[in-house]
């Protein structure tokens, strides 16, 4: 199979900033040759990891393969830190005619770091941290280079056949619909080009990494258990009470991304591609009221979404109701100045507004580097989605939990 069809990401083949990436960190200098075998072993293992995207008479979006190599920027430390690559990189946008939507630089010093951009719509973070693995066991002892396609199939009935939206949310959409029709619009690759620029022009980003060991992760697990709370519910709960006192709020909208992964395929589950959903809830966090008794209202209140298939796939089944590219058109009513009501309507129901007000958590879970060799840390950078005003992305490298924050802040 050369292609696959774009089923859940249309919303975000046209948004200005939603890429993953990540950084991982190798002892010592790796030769070049040996980094270059690595990557074609992984393209052979994930064949869309180099591919364009193709919009068919119908609007239909497809991924397609593309053949040639992979193209890997090279640079030695002296000339050029990751944070600065990144960057520069982050934005730059992808050209979905032509492709590669995955970018690749190697920093090298005493250590080596292998810096892998990717776009959403071609893998979430987990799918992009399959990939990350299968790069580092090339390097180790090379992998099977059987492709892994990621199926559509089940994927595709399930949103088909799933029935979890109701009647009336149907028949909304449905008059959404026919009223897009009456004037419907068709944004290009070059009107998204110039969208993307625009729009980056007027904000500031910056990105922070931090981590806590396994000495400061030991007191939120004690005091959590007897609360009734995970650490992860700890972890949300503390960055929504920080977000809102340095940020000066009451309130804000959070947002956590949810693996549904072994919900729609079957094993294995080390492909790429997006089989992940998102849940949003408004936070509160009374300072009176103690920090324990905060994180049960909000473990409360994400659990109640979480655990509810329902809330935990809405937004998907949403989506798939509404036309291409009036989905498509949201981006461009939400941030890019493009004034059609009912597009400007969609935008708002489901929480995209110009203004940057939103706290967004993505956690990938633990990674054990006991099974690769030479891999001194992994850092993740979650999709800085264009509502949130700061995301952040988490992954556990063995007994440390890794941060990495990423504002975005209109000028």
């Amino acid at each position: 199979m050369n292609r696959l069809p774009l089923l859940n990401e249309r919303l975000y083949l046209r948004s200005p900033c939603i890429n993953v990436c990540f950084r991982v960190t190798l002892k010592g200098s790796v030769d070049r040759n040996k980094i270059n075998k690595a990557l074609e072993k992984a393209r052979k293992r994930h064949p869309f990891v180099n591919c364009f995207v193709e919009i068919d008479h119908d609007h239909n979006a497809w991924l397609v393969q593309n053949s040639g190599s992979i193209a890997v920027e090279y640079h030695e430390a002296s000339a050029m830190d990751w944070q600065t690559w990144y960057d520069k990189t982050d934005n730059v946008p992808f050209d979905f005619s032509k492709g590669p939507l995955v970018k690749f630089c190697v920093i090298s010093d005493e250590n080596t770091e292998i810096i892998i951009l990717g776009h959403h719509i071609i893998g979430d973070g987990i799918g992009h941290l399959n990939l990350v693995k299968d790069v580092l066991l090339a390097l180790d002892n090379g992998i099977d280079t059987t492709p892994l396609i990621p199926p559509a199939e089940p994927a595709d009935r399930y949103f088909k056949e799933t029935i979890l939206l109701d009647q009336a949310a149907k028949d909304y959409a449905q008059w959404l619909n026919g009223e897009w029709r009456k004037s419907r619009v068709r944004f290009s690759e070059t009107d998204y080009q110039v969208f993307f620029e625009q729009y980056r022009k007027k904000q500031v980003s910056r990105l922070y990494t931090a981590s806590l060991d396994k000495n400061d992760m030991k007191k939120p697990r004690e005091k959590g258990a007897p609360n009734g709370l995970t650490v992860n519910e700890i972890i949300a709960a503390a960055f929504s009470g920080a977000f809102m006192e340095i940020f000066h709020k009451k309130e804000t909208r959070l947002g956590i991304a949810a693996n549904i992964r072994g919900e729609l395929v079957s094993e294995p589950h080390n492909y790429m591609g997006n089989y992940v959903t998102g849940i949003s809830a408004e936070a509160r966090f009374n300072q009176e009221n103690g920090f324990f008794s905060n994180a049960k209202t909000t473990a409360a209140i994400l659990r109640k979404q979480l655990l509810n298939p329902k809330h935990r796939h809405l937004i998907v089944h949403f989506l798939n109701e509404f036309d291409k590219d009036l989905i498509e058109s949201i981006m461009f009513a939400a941030y890019g100045g493009f004034d059609h009501p009912v597009a400007k309507k969609l935008a708002e129901l489901i929480g995209e507004q110009a203004e940057n007000k939103g706290l967004g958590i993505s956690n990938l879970g633990r990674f054990d580097n006991g099974d690769y060799e030479n891999v001194i840390d992994i850092q993740f950078i979650g999709p800085a989605f264009p509502a949130n005003l700061l995301t952040v992305g988490l992954i556990t490298v063995n007994d440390r939990l890794n941060f990495a924050f990423a504002t975005m802040n209109r000028k």
